[in-house]
């Protein structure tokens, strides 16, 4: 890592989403390992599934740590690990909200991946969750924007990443259909599940970089254009 001065990882081991927390196998320590060896800054993208369960709705930086799920538990002991391991001035630590982007691909399974593949291969869009359950989404370019700006700005310390609105998940699939031409949604188990929202008003008011419920909309439309 000669000449290296930030090092921002997006990597992760596919174990880490079903299987308890180990330190040999997490991409995050080994490169956070090198990156303090060589005196460079390190840039964790963390989730906001580090949150407790009552904590996801309006969840600031400060809110109550226990993991949603077992991915949750291993993001926190991981940003637990990088805490011992670099000083805070050279470490910063990004929850992130759901990135949604251009992820019509064959196997994508992402939120959004699902909704694009399964609305292009079958004309509908199948949830089995109420739509009315609201969710924090930003975009892929709205990411990285932040996160460039983070990088720019030389932030330290923990951050919520994402757009802050909630945006209910029909209303997202609808704008997607809208912008494809054609299709529906179909909701096959009505329950509620995972809504939140995240407070990202610590790095808005260091960056200065916002995004709506209606950019995001309107981000959608274009997603289910770009389907053809």
């Amino acid at each position: 890592m000669d000449g290296v001065d930030v090092v921002v990882n997006f990597a992760r081991h596919p174990d880490d989403m079903h299987l308890p927390h180990d330190p040999a196998r997490s991409v995050d320590i080994r490169l956070a390992r090198h990156a303090a060896a060589a005196g460079a800054h390190y840039i964790m993208l963390s989730s906001r599934k580090v949150y407790a369960a009552d904590a996801q709705w309006q969840a600031s930086e400060d809110a109550g740590l226990s993991g949603l799920d077992t991915y949750g538990r291993n993001k926190l002991a991981t940003e637990v690990a990088l805490r011992r391991m670099l000083p805070a001035d050279r470490l910063t630590i990004l929850r992130l909200g759901n990135v949604i982007g251009h992820e019509h691909m064959p196997g994508r399974r992402s939120f959004m991946g699902l909704i694009l593949n399964t609305l292009a291969d079958t004309g509908e869009i199948v949830f089995d969750m109420s739509p009315f359950v609201s969710r924090d989404f930003v975009t892929a370019e709205h990411f990285a924007a932040q996160l460039g700006r983070a990088v720019e700005l030389g932030l330290t310390g923990t951050y919520n990443l994402s757009s802050g609105t909630g945006v209910m998940c029909g209303e997202l699939a609808l704008a997607v259909i809208r912008g494809y031409g054609r299709g529906q949604l179909r909701v096959i188990d009505p329950r509620q599940a995972d809504a939140f929202r995240l407070d990202v008003s610590r790095l808005v008011n260091k960056t200065g970089l916002r995004q709506t419920a209606d950019d995001i909309l309107r981000y959608c439309h274009d997603l289910g254009k770009a389907l053809g």
